[in-house]
């Protein structure tokens, strides 16, 4: 594919999984500016700091990774949960004019689990503050009057920072006991996926909502599972246990799966199955 190294791509949140995939991903095709140097990591709700860099680089996109994705501590601190996923926003809005095109990251959790899948016509309901406030920081982008891109993923993940599929490979390696829901059922995302996603988005000038999951419809309990069997970890130290036994601060959907055919259909891709994915892990490791 020709890189078009005229195009300038604010990448926000990219010490993060996703945003520093996508940095990798993007780099071959744009001049992609990670928003941090040796001094500092980019903050959206430092509307200073945001300008200047901003002002510096004029992106032509910029696509908004930055987030308080840990669900209880959303519920908890609901102060610093809002002015990152809701100001953030705003401020990117504010200081920036229309020819900029905002790519946004939202989630599965806007939904209430009352549905198997859940496609771009079904109307949220969240049930915890973090969803609430996602599917207000969709609302105040939606209603901007400008091009815009939202992207709606579940449960991401790759093997290079902290998530589920990281936690689980780090607690059974330890030949660590984890208690895992089986009552929590999604597709997990694959942030190299979700990156190509991004980018196909971007050459197709996808604008409006869209949807993207896995290709494995299961529950937490399950990935658990295809983690240990790959790396051929003790089974017995995975404990099925329900959400309610949790006592987690924040609901959950119980089902949270995203139906991607519309994002298929526009740009033709498809998710690789979790069981390549981490296997292709497993590849790095033995390396």
């Amino acid at each position: 594919m020709a890189q078009n190294y005229s195009k300038v791509v604010l990448v926000t949140g990219s010490n993060g999984q996703l945003g520093s995939t996508l940095v990798e991903y993007l780099n071959d095709y744009y001049k992609v500016n990670p928003g941090f140097n040796m001094d500092m990591v980019l903050d959206v709700t430092n509307k200073n700091q945001l300008k200047f860099v901003i002002d510096n680089i004029n992106p032509d996109y910029i696509v908004n990774c930055a987030a308080m994705t840990d669900v209880d501590r959303c519920e908890i601190d609901r102060e610093k949960a809002y002015n990152v996923n809701v100001n953030g926003l705003k401020n990117l809005l504010s200081l920036t004019d229309k020819k900029t095109k905002i790519i946004h990251i939202s989630t599965d959790y806007i939904f209430d689990g009352s549905k198997k899948f859940f496609n771009e016509e079904d109307l949220p309901n969240p049930l915890s503050y973090y969803g609430k406030i996602k599917l207000e920081s969709e609302n105040v982008l939606r209603s901007s009057n400008r091009e815009y891109f939202i992207l709606r993923t579940s449960v991401i993940y790759n093997d290079s920072h902290h998530n589920f599929y990281t936690w689980t490979f780090n607690s059974l390696q330890n030949n660590q006991e984890i208690k895992v829901v089986t009552d929590q059922t999604s597709n997990p995302t694959w942030t190299w996926s979700i990156s190509e996603v991004i980018y196909k988005s971007m050459l197709n000038n996808l604008t409006g909502v869209y949807h993207y999951g896995g290709a494995d419809v299961l529950s937490r309990y399950d990935f658990a599972i295809k983690i240990a069997n790959m790396f051929n970890f003790d089974l017995d130290n995975i404990i099925p246990i329900k959400t309610c036994e949790l006592k987690q601060t924040a609901k959950r959907p119980s089902i949270s799966t995203l139906d991607s055919n519309k994002i298929k259909d526009r740009i033709n891709i498809e998710h690789p199955s979790m069981d390549y994915i981490i296997s292709t892990f497993k590849d790095r490791k033995d390396v």
